[in-house]
């Protein structure tokens, strides 16, 4: 495996042209232009106060894992549609001298939560997404009869795949959905610019505003975010050994479901294999580009394996449909 260093240097070079800041520059730092990690150490909660609970949502800001400041653990950018419930605040002095309150807050389902400055937080419940009716998607579905019905998604089954994505308790119907391979059809896998594209006469199906699935031109998935679209991934149909070599002639990530895997208590976990490191192993700033993978990684994170020099993920078929990821 390369170096920090060499993966962090793959990234600034493959992040050209994406426009995204997070890849391009992916040390994170504060006004002062010192790292988030070294102005944590100088970062001071004054105090702690207790707030009433209240329903808040937020569109954009880091979140953090303490009100230290020391670790972003979410980007609230990618929690446009979620309420959280505000609990309490801090106030910090920083590293610059500043003082600057940051407030505690929690999603319903008490898996995403942190410390976010206060005046990133807005009263009330998170609007809605916006998803197009019963009568568009059917529209939509008309204009591909041309394509294989294995190539579809039913109206039923882009309804269910769409609670997956809003913690549904049902997310194998997107991983079954993935590992079925469609019917092959003609012409590349990427554009010019490299990045993966459905196959003509197909439809990409948006989950929510940022992720989404598709057919590519040989029949296989393609697992997406809009905001990464240089790391989209090829699912390979079928379920692997996690014992079997898995290579990448491609220019494109590839994504593999495992099986073989043991529990630990409530956590599944994916065998070790050669070559390769778990997703909690990655570097905070990197994670975002596998941010396709279609649940929150962060919640199992020894669930996934990973080879950037190879651009290869092998997910946990087992961890994915018992829910631990969403």
């Amino acid at each position: 495996m390369k170096s920090k260093a060499a993966k962090l240097a793959i990234v600034a070079t493959l992040s050209l042209g994406l426009g995204i800041s997070v890849l391009s520059d992916p040390i994170t730092y504060d006004s002062n232009g010192v790292t988030v990690a070294q102005a944590s150490k100088k970062n001071k909660v004054l105090r702690y106060k207790k707030l009433a609970k209240k329903a808040v949502h937020v569109s954009k800001g880091n979140m953090y894992s303490s009100a230290k400041l020391s670790k972003i653990s979410h980007k609230a950018k990618n929690y446009k549609h979620t309420t959280f419930y505000r609990t309490k605040q801090a106030k910090v002095v920083k590293a610059n001298k500043k003082t600057a309150v940051y407030n505690y807050i929690k999603s319903g389902n008490g898996k995403t939560k942190g410390w976010i400055w206060h005046g990133y937080v807005k009263n009330g419940k998170a609007p809605k997404a916006k998803t197009k009716s019963s009568k568009a998607v059917a529209t939509s579905a008309k204009s591909s009869s041309s394509v294989s019905s294995s190539n579809k998604i039913s109206k039923s089954m882009l309804k269910s795949m769409k609670k997956v994505m809003s913690n549904s308790s049902n997310p194998a119907v997107i991983n079954n959905w993935l590992l079925k391979p469609g019917k092959k059809g003609s012409g590349a896998l990427t554009d010019s610019k490299g990045y993966l594209k459905v196959a003509k006469g197909t439809k990409k199906y948006m989950l929510d505003d940022y992720g989404y699935v598709g057919t590519l031109s040989n029949g296989n998935r393609i697992l997406g975010k809009n905001d990464h679209p240089k790391y989209a991934f090829e699912v390979m149909p079928g379920t692997y050994s996690n014992s079997e070599t898995f290579t990448n002639n491609s220019n494109h990530w590839k994504l593999y479901y495992i099986s073989g895997n043991g529990k630990n208590g409530k956590k599944i976990l994916a065998e070790p294999h050669s070559g390769f490191k778990y997703f909690g192993d990655l570097e905070e700033d990197l994670a975002p580009a596998l941010s396709a993978i279609p649940l929150n990684i962060k919640s199992s994170p020894n669930s996934v394996l990973y080879n950037w020099h190879s651009k290869i993920v092998l997910v946990n078929k087992v961890a994915a449909d018992s829910g631990l990821w969403r």
